[in-house]
């Protein structure tokens, strides 16, 4: 009898179809920004240099092939990794962006810098503003306590707030003695040419 039950499950179970998922487009600019090999120099009003190299990027696009034991919903993920080598000497390995299609709600990332990480984000705490740093940064968000409820990653960085802009990505950070690191270059890795031997 419990072979039969199985069977019949099993069955049910593959009758019901694979739903792609896909990111919707005004979802993307959370990663749009960044490609592996990406160089990007903050720094601070105290003159101190960080770099955060973008060191792997991985979209993994619906195909239609779901798991009918844990879902029928196949969905669009990323993961964007980095480096950063902190005040001059101490290197930072670990994810910097995860963000997976929601089927029912708007997708919202998971965003980690040094010791703060910003996950279950809610949209309502989510307010976009003009930068006060870079008039051009018209449309930032900005993490801190209040929407990152994880603060204690990499160490003790201090890391107490971050902002993020939709167009540029992250464009500033700030510690808890008020030192504060504002995007000052990006150096993008340009897209391998192919030459064509005759």
């Amino acid at each position: 009898m419990k072979i039969v039950f199985i069977f019949l499950f099993f069955l049910i179970q593959g009758c019901d179809p694979c739903i792609k998922v896909p990111l919707l487009e005004n979802e993307k600019f959370w990663f749009s920004n960044y490609e592996t090999g990406d160089k990007i120099i903050f720094k601070s009003q105290a003159n101190d240099f960080d770099t955060l190299l973008i060191t792997n990027k991985v979209i993994n696009e619906p195909t239609g092939e779901c798991n009918p034991l844990v879902s029928n919903f196949d969905k669009e993920f990323v993961r964007v990794d980095y480096s950063m080598k902190k005040d001059t000497f101490r290197v930072v390995n670990d994810y910097f962006i995860q963000l997976s299609a929601n089927e029912s709600n708007k997708s919202l990332p998971i965003l980690r810098l040094l010791n703060i990480e910003c996950s279950s984000l809610k949209s309502d705490l989510l307010k976009l503003k003009i930068s006060e740093v870079n008039p051009n940064w018209k449309n930032v968000y900005t993490f801190n306590r209040n929407n990152c409820p994880y603060m204690n990653f990499n160490g003790k960085f201090g890391i107490v707030e971050f902002e993020w802009d939709k167009n540029f990505g992250l464009v500033s950070y700030s510690n808890t003695h008020g030192e504060k690191w504002v995007l000052f270059s990006k150096e993008q890795k340009l897209p391998e040419r192919k030459e064509i031997v005759k």
